[in-house]
């Protein structure tokens, strides 16, 4: 397996740092195309993202503050949503349960329909003695 050589440790350093290709070569003393094609390797690659991952964790607290500022002194909704989502206090899933009641707002349904199943006996009824 293929390693990086320092100056390709260096240029993810200055990469997370927010330093432009040209920038990087001049501060490490090779050429732009350099880096340019460090940053199309694989294995360059996935050194930078796991570097960008231990960066971000290590400022974790200080997003997270920042995210709350954001949600109480701009009062942003979206802000504090999105906070709760992360502490677990607020999920897209949403659960509706639901009985079914027999009697809806004062109405009973099942009473209705046995008196219009009586209704229609009794006209039958009536429709058989008039023939």
């Amino acid at each position: 397996m293929r390693y990086l050589n320092e100056n390709q440790y260096k240029a993810i350093e200055l990469l997370l740092q927010g330093k432009k290709n040209v920038e990087i070569a001049e501060e490490l003393g090779i050429h732009r195309n350099t880096v340019t094609n460090w940053t199309k390797e694989e294995i360059f690659q996935s050194e930078l993202r796991k570097a960008a991952t231990r960066h971000s964790q290590n400022r974790l607290g200080e997003l997270v503050s920042k995210m709350y500022d954001v949600a109480i002194n701009d009062r942003s909704a979206a802000m504090a949503k999105l906070l709760l989502q992360m502490q677990g206090m607020l999920t897209d899933k949403h659960i509706v349960e639901r009985e079914i009641p027999s009697a809806i707002n004062g109405v009973d349904y099942n009473k209705i329909d046995d008196e219009i199943a009586a209704f229609a006996k009794r006209l039958e009824d009536e429709s058989d003695i008039e023939h």
